[in-house]
């Protein structure tokens, strides 16, 4: 009855912490636009970073799934199997981990996005010994059970840990000074059931700056699951911008009802409005997207909705589009059917959780595809606009690759079983953080899709414009 009483009392502060507010700053009067497309200038989005010199012909994504520690392990691998994966770009060899133009990152895949994106290839070298093989459900636990944490904002702690073990007081104007690839941190506004990126594009919305904002306290809220954890909360400073409205959002609006570019723009006039939204409450990214693609799909979406914008983003040179989906998840639901009651909670939260978290992640991958369809179609239709030829090639020559990596595609049946039943967590033991890199680098290294995608890339000779032969999975690398 202690126990009980003393995990009650736990909850209780749990669920009675007060989030801690005003965490983000308001656009300065100076930064905001007059030309009605887009509300304010630069800051982290896509088309203001420097592209590092990344081809102009290739558009690489990265989406990196939730999944615990599980999956940063597993997406710490397929980051290696990319940087070992040569391509063909102007008759020389890159790695084709620095071709990605833009990763979207949903809870555990948060971690070695964020890692990444401020300190490049030293995730080689720092990313194990910081969080891969530390005990960070130590710190979770030492929220709630030490006396002197009472009353502290459990997220905010957890922020906190994160800057001290990984960021070290980085904020959004770090990653926008180490330019592209764009990382996307994805939460879930828990008011209006809708993914929440940290990007300019959605702090444009609710008229803040994003450039200010801690890097901890985004892959915190991305991480933060429900009821373990209170919101990150931000504060609307939209009455400040006047009214602007994006011009994505202003003509996808305009769409009939049951466009999913309309309901996405109708979504975000909610931010717009002053009196509907003062504050927006982020949780765990997994809620609403546990793959991290709808964030990429609705990427897209304002990257393509007007002739404008796909310019100013040089959409227009691109001939090859490959994204690659990290799905660190499991495949299996557990042996719940196999018991007559769910008695443990670790059983209840994989019900209630899993629905909506694993259970349709299927339609997502198809709506993903046919929006890279979509993308590849919209560009092919802005260069044969220009005329026949674009840089020397058929304005039509612009191919779409779909790569998902994801632990049900290893091979040997009882690496996949054991790697699956890796628990989400946020502690593992080493031998299975090791088991999940290899298997990530694995699953670049042996994909036919990135082989054929490879040899899309290879120069053809003078007149044939076939499709590149497709490289069979026997085929060597």
């Amino acid at each position: 009855m202690r126990i009980a009483g003393a995990a009650a009392a736990c909850l209780a502060l749990i669920l009675a912490a007060c989030a801690t507010t005003d965490v983000n700053k308001p656009l300065a009067p100076a930064a905001m636009r007059n030309d009605g497309e887009f509300i304010s200038s630069g800051g982290y989005r896509y088309a203001a970073l420097n592209n590092n010199d990344r081809s102009p012909e290739l558009l690489v994504l990265l989406s990196i799934s939730g999944g615990g520690k599980r999956s940063s392990a597993f997406a710490y691998g397929v980051f290696k199997g990319l940087r070992d994966f040569a391509i063909p770009v102007n008759g020389a060899q890159h790695r084709l981990l620095d071709e990605i133009d833009m990763i979207t990152a949903v809870s555990g895949g948060s971690f070695p996005a964020a890692y990444y994106g401020l300190r490049r290839d030293k995730i080689f070298s720092d990313f194990e010994p910081d969080f891969l093989r530390r005990d960070i459900d130590n710190y979770i636990w030492g929220s709630y059970l030490f006396p002197w944490k009472i009353g502290v904002d459990a997220n905010e702690r957890m922020a906190g840990i994160y800057d001290d073990l990984m960021f070290h007081g980085a904020t959004y104007a770090d990653l926008q000074r180490n330019g592209s690839p764009l990382i996307s941190i994805n939460a879930t506004d828990v008011t209006y059931r809708l993914v929440f990126p940290f990007t300019q594009e959605y702090f444009d919305l609710i008229c803040s700056d994003l450039s200010s904002f801690p890097l901890s306290h985004a892959v915190a809220a991305s991480n933060g699951f429900p009821i373990l954890f209170t919101p990150i909360t931000l504060k609307s400073y939209a009455e400040r911008c006047g009214g602007r409205v994006p011009g994505w959002v202003r003509r996808e609006g305009a769409r009939p009802a049951l466009n999913r570019a309309g309901v996405f723009a109708n979504g975000a006039r909610q931010y717009l409005d002053p009196q509907a939204t003062r504050y927006v409450h982020l949780m765990d990214g997994g809620i609403a997207d546990n793959l991290a693609m709808r964030s990429m799909i609705n990427a897209i979406l304002i990257l393509t909705a007007d002739e404008t914008v796909l310019k100013q983003a040089n959409f227009g040179s691109i001939r090859r589009i490959l994204l690659i989906n990290a799905d660190g998840q499991a495949s299996n639901f557990g042996d719940g059917s196999k018991e007559p009651r769910l008695s443990r909670i670790g059983q209840v939260f994989d019900a209630v959780t899993g629905t909506q978290i694993d259970r349709y992640n299927f339609e997502t991958l198809l709506l993903a595809q046919s929006q890279l369809e979509e993308l590849r179609d919209t560009i092919i239709n802005s260069r044969c606009r220009v005329g026949p030829v674009v840089d020397g090639h058929p304005c039509y020559d612009v191919q779409s690759t779909f790569v998902h990596l994801s632990l049900a595609d290893v091979s040997d049946a009882a690496e996949r079983e054991h790697l699956e039943h890796v628990p989400t967590q946020l502690t593992l033991e080493d031998k299975d953080v090791d088991r999940l890199i290899a298997a990530g680098q694995a699953l670049v290294r042996e994909s036919p899709d990135l082989r054929n995608f490879r040899a899309s890339l290879l120069p053809r000779p003078e007149g044939d414009d076939r499709p590149a032969a497709k490289v069979s999975p026997a085929d060597g690398s």
